[in-house]
């Protein structure tokens, strides 16, 4: 009996996946970001989450409550920062992230991702009076959001062509274009489709150019409670349904239309995660 005991006591407490905690609280937590259109963002008109990321996630959440057998599941947006977005989702703050996170091997020691949902390249957006390329930034000033992966990306870029330039870290891409319409700096670095977002989003500025040049390769996916086998395996099935039946062009016309058609490497993303039944 004593051996049983020290037995029981021994072993590991077994954590509470991620639906039996949505069943519990009767509601699904997803994180998103407040500005980062189109992807995920508070629409102007009423307030509330909205997005390509933010559409992707309500197509898991619907899929949840087919799994869990429930008439209804409410869902619980939470407002996530660059800065905390992973660690609110290791700790179970929220249940899924739906913003414009880059999965990575590194981010994969703290969280999992599922099937990507997009794939971006981090690039320049500056006044084309005074820079095109990345060549034209030498001695100029550039502002990028922190905590992204677009910063080893322009350090990189930088390095690669010899230019010296001042790199201004900012919390937010926001802030960044903030930046940019006031003049204090020449130029801003991000994903592609962000620099055309916060564009849209914050107010367009006439002059401004985003460089054709591509830092690095950023592909999207929805982060996840790190070792959650069931979940991970709801939330890509919900997505390759998707892919595979071809509801996520509707998506992409409703929220991406403005960025042009999909490339062919998206489309490509698409069709090799269309994974079947």
């Amino acid at each position: 009996m004593l051996l049983l005991v020290a037995a029981l006591c021994a072993a590991p407490l077994v954590q509470a996946g991620t639906l039996d905690d949505i069943r519990k609280r009767g509601a699904m937590r997803l994180g998103y970001a407040e500005s980062k259109a189109p992807f995920s963002f508070n629409a102007k008109d009423d307030g509330q989450p909205a997005g390509f990321s933010v559409e992707l996630c309500k197509r898991v959440a619907a899929a949840a409550m087919r799994s869990l057998g429930v008439p209804s599941l409410p869902v619980e947006w939470v407002p996530l920062d660059p800065d905390s977005r992973l660690e609110a989702v290791a700790s179970a703050r929220v249940d899924l992230e739906c913003g414009t996170t880059t999965a990575t091997l590194s981010r994969r020691r703290q969280v999992d991702f599922s099937l990507p949902i997009f794939v971006d390249g981090a690039t320049v957006m500056g006044r084309a009076a005074v820079a095109k390329r990345i060549s034209d930034l030498q001695g100029r000033r550039i502002a990028v959001a922190e905590s992204t992966t677009t910063v080893q990306a322009l350090d990189q870029g930088l390095a690669r062509q010899q230019v010296k330039a001042e790199v201004v870290r900012t919390r937010t891409l926001a802030q960044a274009f903030d930046l940019l319409k006031t003049g204090q700096v020449d130029a801003i670095a991000g994903d592609r489709t962000a620099l055309v977002g916060v564009y849209l989003l914050e107010g367009r500025i006439d002059g401004l150019a985003v460089f054709e040049e591509i830092l690095s390769y950023e592909p999207y996916a929805l982060a996840l409670r790190r070792g959650d086998s069931d979940f991970r395996l709801l939330v890509d099935t919900a997505l390759a349904e998707m892919y595979r039946t071809g509801e996520i062009d509707s998506v992409f016309k409703t929220w991406l239309a403005p960025l042009g058609p999909p490339s062919p490497v998206l489309v490509a993303l698409y069709l090799l995660n269309a994974l079947p039944e």
